[in-house]
């Protein structure tokens, strides 16, 4: 090996071997230990409402919506409401359905979708929320329902910032199947009987149990 080619060699140990490299070291391994970061529902001022999570700035699309218009909106080419659930209607798709059904919806319409919440018992002033395996919500479109979830209906509110396009379309599919099919558990049971005994019209006209 020539001299040339040992200089930085030499180099390095001499400066590996000096006691004032160790220091730097340790601050450059602590730096990586200590990585402070914010909390999502922490506060920072760093923005004018103090809060470290802000919404997205206006116009931006989340990567998981969808652009299609029947994924997006519930329509086909020519503006109508799409007549099936643009997504495979597999075993999982029915089952994130019904789970997302259960945390969003069944608090208003019954585990069952019957209406016979406990909301809808104490729902004030009427009309109560509908059920939806009787009267016109039995007979909606899926592209209609789909645009229900995502926009909202009367005090219902809209609920595309809290489910994403294909969880819609999960939930849509599942309320499908609720149409005709006795109650599957006793919490559908349990919704059914309240249900029936409502004597209140429900935002859409039907009387709930029927």
């Amino acid at each position: 090996m020539s001299p040339r080619a040992t200089l930085p060699i030499a180099a390095l140990l001499l400066l590996l071997g000096c006691d004032g490299i160790q220091p730097l070291v340790d601050r450059a391994l602590q730096r990586m230990r200590s990585q402070p970061k914010a909390n999502a529902y922490g506060a920072s001022a760093a923005f004018p409402d103090g809060k470290v999570m802000q919404p997205p700035p206006a116009g931006t699309i989340a990567r998981e919506d969808a652009l299609d218009s029947a994924d997006s909106a519930g329509l086909d080419a020519r503006g109508g409401y799409v007549a099936r659930v643009p997504l495979p209607e597999t075993a999982a798709l029915l089952a994130r359905g019904r789970s997302r059904f259960r945390i969003e919806c069944s608090a208003c319409h019954g585990a069952g979708g019957f209406g016979g919440s406990v909301v809808a018992e104490n729902w004030w002033p009427p009309p109560r929320p509908p059920s939806l395996r009787a009267g016109a919500a039995a007979t909606l479109q899926p592209g209609q329902v789909y645009q229900v979830v995502t926009n909202g209906f009367g005090r219902m509110p809209p609920y595309a910032p809290d489910l994403r396009p294909s969880d819609r379309w999960a939930v849509v599919a599942y309320t499908l199947t609720l149409r005709g099919r006795p109650p599957a558990d006793s919490a559908e049971r349990d919704d059914s009987a309240r249900a029936a005994r409502l004597r209140v019209l429900d935002s859409l006209g039907t009387w709930a149990g029927r």
